[in-house]
């Protein structure tokens, strides 16, 4: 029994939506939900999950398009999203919101977290990690031995910074100091493309 996690690319930019849950208490959490896609409701119903948490890498567009839809499927569970992603979060215009899903998208979490905190998730830990530069409030949640990047680190790659408040320094620094400490064998789980692990970044990644 442990942390059980599924992929799900939704959205059209292709973004990728986790669904991970407790196995032995069934108590589940979704990783940036672009779209409420059938196959989400459809696991979750399979698995006889109950929804604790929508929690937010970041709150881009193309992260954020089916929160809302998530959120009244599951009235009981609660939006999280890192401190520093107030104003983005609260304006339409910074999240590109109606570029990316076609209406402007203003959301309020519930719980608003920092570098350091833990959200328990039945048996397991949820750690949050402040990795800012892709967004000034982008964190990334380290569940056991996986790591949910969001738009911080790909594979091979890394976030964008010419958006609104992007800040590449921020970004390198994040990879560097927050995400490259963790275990080589840490498996990364990017909000766009393949998974990879910390040991390949540090060997292979080009910009930092």
């Amino acid at each position: 029994m442990g942390m059980k996690i599924a992929r799900f690319m939704v959205g059209m930019i292709g973004t990728n939506c986790y669904l991970a849950w407790d196995d032995e208490t069934k108590e589940a959490a979704i990783f940036d939900p672009a779209a409420n896609i059938p196959q989400i409701a459809q696991t979750i119903a399979e698995e006889s999950l109950t929804l604790k948490y929508v929690i937010l890498t970041h709150g881009h567009g193309d992260h954020i398009g089916g929160v809302e839809a998530v959120l009244k499927a599951n009235p009981d569970a609660q939006l999280v999203a890192g401190e520093g992603e107030r104003q983005i979060l609260a304006d339409a215009r910074l999240n590109f919101s109606r570029d990316i899903v076609g209406k402007d998208l203003v959301l309020s979490p519930d719980i608003w977290v920092k570098d350091g905190d833990v959200l328990k998730l039945g048996k397991q830990e949820l750690k949050i990690i402040a990795t800012p530069g892709h967004t000034p409030g982008g964190i990334s949640i380290l569940a056991g031995e996986a790591l949910f990047s969001g738009d911080t680190l790909f594979h091979a790659s890394i976030g964008r910074t010419d958006l609104a408040l992007g800040c590449y320094e921020d970004l390198i620094n994040s990879i560097r100091d927050k995400l490259y400490v963790l275990p080589d064998d840490t498996l990364v789980l990017p909000g766009h493309m393949e998974e990879t692990t910390i040991e390949f970044e540090k060997k292979h990644n080009p910009f930092v």
